[in-house]
């Protein structure tokens, strides 16, 4: 294994951790690893050491070496940096669960008897406690869900085998993502046979990201390793101050006899970024990053400055023009052109998920239909595009139509095998398969015509096509959206913020956006754009980054800059989650803020957008992230 990471000099952190895995009793550890510290590097140093002191063993033994991520992505990364080593099996944590589960088809069928049981009881429970205010459309659904699943009791005890996709359909054999990590850690919990199986068959376990690793997860792989003791090893790679999502666990703690590991160093951020990083770290626990990026001058290897300023101006209708005008001021003062607006410019412009991105990048009904009023589980599932109603349009649709504008017909015949019901091998039986990949066919080109600019296209009509030609299996909390309603009993919003009516109304808006807006929206998740999601840059870094920071054009409350930084008082739910000790908004706002600071290799620019600007540079200047020369106000740009 002779990957470009493996073979960086080692730092206090990794001697730490090598020393833990060669040890000659294993020993489980937890690794907090702060940003631009090459936490990766350690993790794949790692694989590296048990390859090399372990690797015979494992191999005699039929074991191998499990490393758990967060993403496809960063899967495919390290699998990389291992050299494909076939000790290594490197996954996502769904597709992990689901490989050690899946040939317990029996138990499967069993769990997901169970599940739908739960299911109903939460529904009529839910019904028994409707007050007048309820919609009679919200009674309706709740209604039809329960109807659902009760349909679904008898059919699944039929179900030959079952199998996972993104979105579940019991009926149909297909478990969804919230269902493997439930299903898995119920299993891991109760069954000591289930934590003897992975134990033997994965001996080591790396857990990437730990800090956004689900609560269950973490309690369920440390039932395994307290079951099996000195036979196994745990460890958890992470940092809490880069947890964004709200269903990660945060900080793990460490058990008994658990090693804990601090990596200190930082090698991206420049001295001047860096330091802005400490600063907001500083409140929010005990790491303080060393070193900062170097360049080689001369033979010699010396520190990067860089820049690191803020900008406080008016949030007001002058936005892009402020923009644009901060955009001017830097590049004069850095003697840097890359930073005006242009074809040229190189910078990444970092924001919350909201209304400059989705406007400027036409997605602003897509955007407003999943945010506005919408449940926070469409809002928070909106920023990585995991929200259940977009995953057909992610996984599905879009690929398609990449790959059939490109003309590559294998790769879309790959995604059809992959998601389409009408191809499944015992599906094919005794049909005629020159006439069903004919329709098949016709039924693409219908999907390419529907999604084309300027077709006027609903996602309505979208997903009637993929129901009806059956192009993929649909999650049936979307198929009971398309259900037609009657005119009678479809009603006004009056004023009612209950779940289910804000998830109704969403849902609606959502069906009538126009199916281009995807394209968009594609553009923007992928990085294709300048603009980028606060919350989808964990890892990434660039030269020149521009963070906006607007609590007025945001729509999630979950973040708040003012409370940060101290321009507004507090919440009653924020001063509870304190006293409690459970954590607020101005707690979630500084992780982000974090993280969006250390992505700079160069400059950084925050333009902070405040309704009170002459108070938020009283605060941005008491707060001492930024050095006082450092924070400008409209004033400097005339």
């Amino acid at each position: 294994m002779s990957s470009s990471r493996a073979n960086k000099p080692d730092t206090p952190a990794d001697i730490q951790l090598r020393n833990c895995l060669i040890a000659p009793v294993k020993c489980s550890f937890t690794m907090i690893a702060g940003a631009g510290s090459g936490k990766t590097t350690s993790l794949v140093k790692g694989l590296a050491t048990i390859i090399s002191a372990h690797g015979a063993a494992l191999k005699l033994n039929r074991q191998r070496v499990a490393c758990i991520t967060y993403t496809e992505i960063a899967a495919g990364e390290i699998w990389a940096d291992v050299g494909s080593n076939p000790l290594v099996h490197v996954s996502t944590i769904h597709s992990f669960l689901w490989m050690i589960t899946r040939s317990f088809q029996n138990d499967i069928r069993v769990w997901v008897g169970r599940r739908i049981d739960e299911r109903i009881v939460e529904l009529e429970t839910t019904a028994a406690a409707f007050g007048p205010r309820v919609h009679q459309r919200t009674r309706d659904k709740n209604r039809r869900d329960v109807a659902r699943y009760e349909e679904s009791k008898a059919v699944v005890q039929s179900v030959s085998s079952f199998t996972y996709g993104t979105g579940p359909n019991y009926p149909r054999g297909v478990l969804g993502h919230d269902d493997i990590i439930r299903m898995a850690t119920d299993f891991l919990r109760e069954r000591p046979l289930f934590r003897t199986l992975l134990a033997q068959q994965f001996p080591f376990v790396f857990v990437d990201e730990g800090q956004d690793t689900q609560d269950v997860v973490v309690e369920a792989l440390k039932a395994v390793a307290f079951q099996a003791g000195a036979n196994f090893s745990l460890g958890f790679f992470g940092d809490p101050m880069q947890r964004i999502f709200p269903t990660g666990v945060g900080r793990i703690n460490s058990e008994d006899n658990w090693t804990s590991i601090e990596k200190e160093e930082n090698f991206r951020c420049p001295t001047t970024v860096l330091a802005v990083a400490n600063a907001i770290r500083r409140s929010g626990d005990d790491l303080v990053q060393t070193g900062g990026r170097t360049e080689e001058v001369d033979g010699e290897r010396l520190p990067v400055e860089g820049t690191a300023r803020i900008f406080i101006l008016p949030a007001d209708g002058r936005r892009n023009e402020f923009m644009t005008a901060v955009r001017e001021f830097v590049a004069q003062s850095n003697d840097d052109p890359a930073w005006r607006e242009g074809p040229e410019a190189e910078v990444k412009l970092l924001v919350i998920v909201h209304r400059m991105a989705a406007i400027r990048l036409g997605f602003g009904e897509l955007y407003a239909s999943m945010n506005d009023r919408a449940p926070s589980k469409f809002s928070e599932g909106f920023l990585d595009a995991s929200a259940w109603p977009l995953r057909p349009f992610e996984t599905f649709v879009l690929p398609m139509i990449e790959v059939t504008e490109a003309g590559h017909e294998f790769e879309a015949m790959a995604l059809l095998r992959k998601h389409c019901p009408c191809l499944a091998k015992e599906t094919l039986l005794g049909k005629n398969v020159s006439e069903l990949l004919g329709r098949l066919r016709a039924a693409t080109h219908r999907l390419v015509e529907l999604m084309t600019e300027g077709n006027g296209a609903s996602n309505r009509d979208v997903l009637v096509l993929l129901r009806d030609q059956q192009l993929v299996t649909l999650d049936p909390r979307i198929l009971t959206y398309l259900e037609e309603v009657p005119p009678d009993q479809v009603e006004e919003e009056n004023g009612d913020d209950e779940e289910d009516s804000r998830e109704i109304s969403a849902m609606e808006a959502f069906l009538m956006c126009p199916a281009e807006q995807f394209r968009g929206f594609r553009r923007y998740i992928q990085q294709q754009s300048p603009f980028s999601t606060q919350q989808g840059i964990k890892g990434a870094e660039f030269e020149r980054v521009l963070v906006v920071l607007d609590d007025d054009e945001g729509t999630h409350v979950q973040f708040s800059y003012d409370k940060y930084f101290g321009v507004k008082e507090l919440s009653k739910r924020d001063l509870e989650n304190m006293r409690d000790g459970k954590e607020t908004s101005v707690d979630r706002t500084r992780r982000l803020f974090y993280v969006c600071c250390t992505r700079a290799l160069k400059d950084l620019v925050v333009i902070y957008f405040s309704t009170t600007p002459d108070a938020a540079e009283r605060q941005v200047r008491a707060s001492g992230i930024f050095p006082d020369d450092a924070i400008l106000t409209e004033e400097a740009l005339r």
